[in-house]
């Protein structure tokens, strides 16, 4: 074998690791924790958490998350469903949490963002916005000190 490429074990595991990326992207608005994936997959959640990370750059629940945002800001866009109905079509059962969890990573409410894709008209423009809620509370702790200094 050469020395760059993987080994049998490396492979097998790949391969789990890729059918826990299908069962993600399968059952993203399923509720599932990391011990359910890693059961199914016949592997402790800790290796699979390692494991997932290394090879793709995120954690299954991130995957997870990630494909849920994607799908919650198509159905925003379209304007064919109430926030409420996409918040349980990707998956969570209270409009609260989702709307919390969606402001979070968009940086924007669901309706403010639907209500912005309305207006815009043209929802492929919306697909990149996203801030992170680091960046919101730097910007309003920006606003408050700055307030009555001069400006350079």
């Amino acid at each position: 074998m050469k020395p760059d490429s993987p080994s049998k074990r490396q492979i097998l595991g790949n391969k789990r690791l890729l059918k826990a990326r299908a069962f993600i992207a399968e059952n993203y608005s399923a509720s599932f924790s990391l011990s359910d994936v890693s059961k199914k997959l016949n592997i402790s959640p800790f290796h699979l958490q390692r494991s997932y990370r290394q090879l793709f750059q995120e954690t299954p629940l991130d995957h997870r998350n990630r494909l849920r945002l994607a799908r919650a800001k198509t159905l925003l866009r379209t304007g064919k469903l109430s926030v409420t109905e996409v918040c349980l079509e990707i998956g969570f059962e209270s409009p609260s949490s989702f709307s919390g969890w969606f402001c979070q990573h968009v940086g924007l409410s669901p309706s403010q963002f639907q209500k912005y894709a309305r207006q815009r008209n043209a929802p492929h423009e919306l697909e990149g916005i996203f801030i992170p809620s680091c960046f919101l509370r730097l910007g309003k702790s920006n606003d408050e000190t700055s307030k009555g200094k001069p400006q350079d």
